[in-house]
């Protein structure tokens, strides 16, 4: 367990021996515990063994940032953790390897951690620690098992995954699509600090329903913030989302009955100055390009998604790995555009 700065700069030392693609991250947070959420541990492993580097005991973490912005390693459904390094750190290794990915591209359809440790290994990962408050300090005994657990195995099974991909001529395959979702990790935080209140479903919102949404998202957000707990304690946003649509639609907006006095209280003060917005205050609608469907367009729409299947079927793949459903739809709408918008390998195989 690496706790002080000296401890650091000797991790760094090992850590700028490996080779590139050598190396395994892992991270945990305390989001299921606090308002913001923070990157309490960070596990790491090569070829030597296995490390844990304590961030909240660490002043300075400038040694393991200049590390990982070079870096070259293996995480397992890295999404998440791409999106912790970014508000922790604001950078993120120079490319991601993902188990993950590897796993879908050969063909699994259980691709977690556990699954896949328990197909190359036997070994049945426990999971009773995963809603663990990991800010705790200090950190029990059994945690920092199960912390390691999740990297013990990553490196050899990365082995195994690679050599399975080059077997079947898909390793190509998988350094594309690795390289892709890092950068589309980097959109999906520059676009989500703009806007936070802007969350899944609103997309048909009018500005008046916007409005709503942003003026309660915040009310929220600072309720969350004076219990410290994360914001869903507060209320889902199926919430948010079901009384912003009341108000787009001029009806009423209620609180829950489960909202206790005083909260209710401050919810009905947020909708008041909800009403007192005026209309150019209202958030704008986002720009989205928008096609205009001919009639044949579910006619071609239905044999680009029969040639997917198809080919999916022959690869023993998900269909969504050929091709998603919304790039079919850019396909039919636009044959050229959608087509190179795709991956090389995902475009070379819809048009063979």
């Amino acid at each position: 367990m690496i706790t002080d700065s000296q401890a650091l700069y000797e991790w760094k030392q090992r850590a700028a021996r490996q080779k590139p693609g050598r190396t395994v991250l892992d991270l945990e947070a305390d989001s299921l515990h606090r308002h913001r959420e923070k990157l309490c541990l960070i596990q790491y492993a090569d070829a030597e063994g296995v490390m844990v580097i304590d961030p909240l005991a660490i002043e300075d973490m400038s040694l393991f940032t200049l590390w990982l912005q070079e870096a070259e390693v293996w995480m397992h459904g890295a999404d998440y953790d791409m999106s912790l390094l970014q508000r922790a750190y604001g950078i993120l290794p120079r490319m991601i390897l993902d188990t993950q990915i590897a796993a879908r591209l050969l063909g699994f359809r259980q691709f977690g951690l556990a699954a896949l440790v328990e197909h190359y290994y036997g070994v049945v990962l426990s999971k009773k620690n995963q809603k663990a408050d990991w800010g705790r300090r200090p950190i029990p005994a059994e945690l920092q098992d199960y912390a390691r657990g999740d990297v013990k195995y990553m490196l050899e099974m990365a082995d195994k995954l690679v050599a399975e991909l080059r077997e079947l001529g898909r390793y190509e395959w998988f350094l594309e699509s690795c390289a892709c979702n890092l950068r589309h990790g980097k959109e999906r935080h520059l676009s989500g600090s703009q806007d936070p209140w802007r969350i899944k479903g609103c997309g048909k919102f009018t500005r008046r329903g916007l409005a709503a949404l942003k003026t309660l998202w915040y009310w929220r957000d600072r309720e969350a913030e004076c219990i410290d707990r994360p914001a869903f304690m507060v209320c889902s946003n199926d919430d948010l989302l079901r009384w912003s649509l009341a108000l787009q639609e001029f009806r009423s907006a209620h609180p829950n009955r489960s909202m206790h006095n005083q909260r209710a209280l401050r919810f009905r003060k947020a909708v008041e100055r909800f009403h007192l917005l005026d209309e150019e205050e209202y958030p704008t609608l986002p720009t989205h390009t928008r096609y205009e469907h001919d009639a044949s367009f579910e006619t071609r729409l239905e044999y680009w998604q029969t040639k997917r299947n198809s080919i999916a079927d022959a690869l023993a793949l998900e269909n969504t790995i050929v091709a998603t459903r919304a790039q079919l739809e850019h396909i039919a709408t636009n044959e050229e555009k959608g087509l190179a918008d795709m991956m090389s390998w995902q475009r070379e195989l819809l048009t063979r």
